[in-house]
């Protein structure tokens, strides 16, 4: 087996590479599809506040208002991200006996908001179609009429979905992210799994690097089965690449990826969602070969203090109510700060771990972004 993996790139020239891409990416439109995002989303909150009727009675603990209500089991962690998000603007309290209401709830304005956005900010409407198809079904799946996977993926489409990870001006910057970090650290026979690998998004970006630079071996995964298919109908042709259901949340060894055989792993918006980060994080280090290179991608809180509005939306997928928490750097589950997944990959045995571009970059809200990671040489 060929152990040489992808050189580590020189970060400050990535940099100074990557700036102009982070300043289109998280650009002054991306801040304001994001005011449009924010107050669809908070209106999801108000609509399933009111007809779920989850301040009906005096303050009251999580556990006793998700009884009352009789909220779903896989809809625990969305009725949690409502009552953070109705505190953090003002129309909820903590106090000692549970939240308490402040201030009530306005009326419902999602379909003139819907128009509204649409029109400011047209890059952004798929992320807009997605937040609507939630809001419309979000009492179905609280209640447990409707499952998360049949909201997202109505009738079993997936074209909203595709579209939102491919041509989004809010989420698809993460895959665009990618591809320049790629190019860095590729050479010839570049061995690559992706995890998570979705729609394609990624790989429709870094095809024409791999044509050019030599690819040995792309291998996409994703725990969907229909995303593993669709890829292969799209690029079956291609030799170089092969198709797998990889579950993140089990052992990859018992899944047929061999330890120490890739040079990078790729993971765009997928590790957030695993049941047991340090365990995840540690297979992947298992996977890859010394020296080589863990690139991931993820949205982000816009602070500690606040959550990221569309959490709401993809809260509706998985099983994020069963996901485990760690002390210091995950305090809840969900989307992490890039400086807590540094944390996270630091304790979980990677070292020379980079933030591109990291939360100083942002003037205001974090956004997230990319982040570099490296598998020791040696273990020490």
């Amino acid at each position: 087996m060929n152990r040489m993996a992808a050189p580590t790139p020189d970060i400050r020239g990535l940099r100074i590479q990557m700036e102009p891409l982070f300043g289109r990416v998280f650009s002054d439109d991306l801040e304001h599809a994001y005011s449009y995002v924010d107050q669809l989303c908070l209106h999801l909150c108000f609509r399933v506040a009111r007809e779920c009727q989850l301040f009906k009675f005096p303050a009251a603990s999580l556990g006793l208002l998700v009884a009352r209500a009789n909220v779903a089991p896989d809809a625990v962690y969305l009725v949690q991200a409502i009552i953070d998000v109705l505190c953090e603007e003002g129309f909820l309290g903590r106090t000692t006996a549970g939240f308490l209401v402040v201030r009530q709830c306005p009326p419902d304005e999602s379909d003139w908001l819907q128009r509204r956005a649409r029109a400011a900010c047209s890059e952004a409407t798929p992320i807009y179609e997605l937040i609507g198809r939630c809001h419309e079904h979000a009492v179905e799946f609280v209640t447990g009429r409707k499952t998360g996977l049949a909201v997202v993926f109505e009738r079993g489409d997936m074209d909203l979905w595709k579209r939102v990870h491919t041509i989004d001006s809010v989420m698809s910057i993460y895959a665009d992210l990618v591809a320049p970090i790629v190019e860095a650290i590729a050479r010839p026979g570049l061995r690559v799994l992706e995890v998570g690998g979705g729609v394609g998004a990624v790989l429709q970006r870094c095809l024409s690097i791999f044509d050019r630079l030599q690819l040995d071996h792309f291998c996409f995964t994703d725990l969907g089965q229909s995303f593993v298919q669709n890829a292969r109908r799209a690029y079956g042709g291609d030799r170089r690449l092969s198709f797998a259901r990889v579950d993140l949340d089990l052992p990859l060894r018992d899944q047929g990826l061999v330890r120490e055989s890739f040079d990078v792993v790729v993971a765009v918006n997928v590790l957030h969602a695993v049941k047991h980060l340090p365990f995840s994080l540690r297979e992947l280090l298992g996977v890859l070969k010394p020296r080589g290179q863990l690139i991931l991608s993820e949205g982000s809180p816009p602070s500690r203090a606040r959550r990221w509005r569309l959490d709401l939306v993809f809260g509706f997928l998985r099983g994020w109510w069963d996901i485990s928490t760690q002390p210091g750097w995950r305090p809840y589950p969900g989307f992490l700060l890039p400086r807590q997944w540094k944390g996270a990959l630091v304790a979980c045995g990677y070292e020379h771990v980079h933030r591109l571009p990291g939360e100083d970059w942002f003037h205001g809200p974090c956004r997230g972004g990319a982040v570099l990671a490296r598998k020791q040489d040696q273990p020490h």
